[in-house]
């Protein structure tokens, strides 16, 4: 209704997969909760941070908004000295090869409902029993593994709050 700036949620969730709209039949496991996000059945777990940006879109532009969640991932990670690389299909954030965050976004009158998911220090071996965002699961990783050393929540909370001017300047 205009009458809020919105909210940037910032998180740690329960072990869950969620299955977004792009899911296809059987390739959720059981238990998998529907989401209405794009996207398709991914895990979310301890040590790793989630966003929700509850805001007002700064564009009228859904890829301008999936940019701007790819370089806020970025951005994280280079906070702790990683060059990362956008996907170059709009869903995450890679280190080399290594995929260690998940975008799904919905949008509904311009305000957005989900976000992106990056992976600090966590238990990987969920992604194993699914194809997380259509990939293979090997490709799933998390900064911890990467940088080789424990990324607590407090760091990755830290470096995203200091990235959050990513997403709602106006460009």
């Amino acid at each position: 209704a205009g009458r809020s700036a919105g909210e940037i949620l910032l998180c740690e969730l329960e072990p869950v997969y969620t299955a977004g709209r792009r899911t296809e039949e059987g390739t959720a496991p059981e238990g998998a909760v529907e989401i209405e996000r794009g996207g398709r059945v991914t895990f979310h777990g301890p040590g790793q941070l989630v966003g929700y940006p509850v805001i007002l879109l700064p564009k009228r532009d859904l890829h301008d908004w999936l940019r701007r969640l790819e370089a806020f991932g970025c951005a994280v990670c280079e906070s702790f000295g990683l060059t990362a690389t956008p996907s170059v299909d709009g869903t995450g954030v890679f280190v080399g090869e290594r995929k260690v965050a998940s975008i799904g976004v919905a949008v509904r009158r311009w305000i957005n409902l989900h976000g992106i998911a990056i992976n600090g220090s966590m238990d990987l071996s969920p992604f194993r029993t699914i194809r997380p965002c259509g990939l293979d699961p090997d490709v799933m990783s998390d900064l911890s593994t990467v940088l080789g050393r424990t990324v607590t929540i407090d760091e990755l909370t830290e470096a995203a709050e200091a990235s959050l001017p990513l997403l709602t300047r106006n460009r």
